[in-house]
């Protein structure tokens, strides 16, 4: 009778501990972020800076993109990312593509006025982090709100005469939008 009790007990033991919550003492853990963060900006930067000197020895990021999009339900499996650079020297804009081992020049053209670069050592903030910020900072929710959002993630100059990087993430569902600006600099979420 003794070893029946034990048996039950143990067996009642297994159970409570199957269904009782994990460590972190109830709270289900974040979601994650579904969007593909790799190459980081940094990654995708450095993989076209060669070109772009190439193009132009005196080339200077100006911008750097990236835009997700649901379809048929799913996210992308990689980023793709749009850098601009920009010549002071010849005063002409190119666009590069970088994706997962190419970077390719998609045009070049004439500026009719000269474009405002970020500076790169001041820039400490990389992609995936300004996305942990925008998604602690209301992406999560955006997201789960809405299952026919477009997520666009742009490094760039704060002004035409500031040179510091910031992020704008901007997440779109039909007439909902939201913009989060976060400092390139330290990760900070600007107003």
């Amino acid at each position: 009778m003794l070893g029946l009790a034990f048996i039950a007990a143990l067996g009642l033991a297994v159970l409570i501990l199957w269904l009782s919550p994990g460590p972190s003492g109830g709270n289900p853990p974040a979601p994650t972020i579904p969007l593909p963060l790799e190459p980081a900006a940094r990654q995708a930067l450095r993989a076209a800076q060669e070109a772009a000197r190439a193009w132009q020895p005196d080339a200077l990021p100006s911008s750097l993109s990236a835009h997700w999009q649901r379809i048929r339900g799913r996210w992308p499996t990689q980023t793709v990312w749009t850098i601009h650079f920009y010549s002071p020297s010849s005063g002409r804009l190119a666009v590069f593509l970088v994706e997962v081992g190419r970077t390719r020049m998609l045009r070049e053209a004439s500026s009719p006025y000269p474009l405002p670069t970020f500076a790169e050592d001041q820039w400490r903030v990389d992609s995936p982090q300004a996305m942990e910020a925008w998604w602690g900072s209301g992406g999560a929710d955006f997201l789960a709100r809405h299952s026919d959002a477009e997520v666009t993630l742009q490094l760039k100059p704060a002004s035409p005469t500031d040179s510091r990087p910031e992020w704008v993430i901007t997440a779109m569902a039909g007439r909902q939008v939201q913009v989060v600006t976060i400092s390139g600099v330290d990760g900070q979420r600007l107003p």
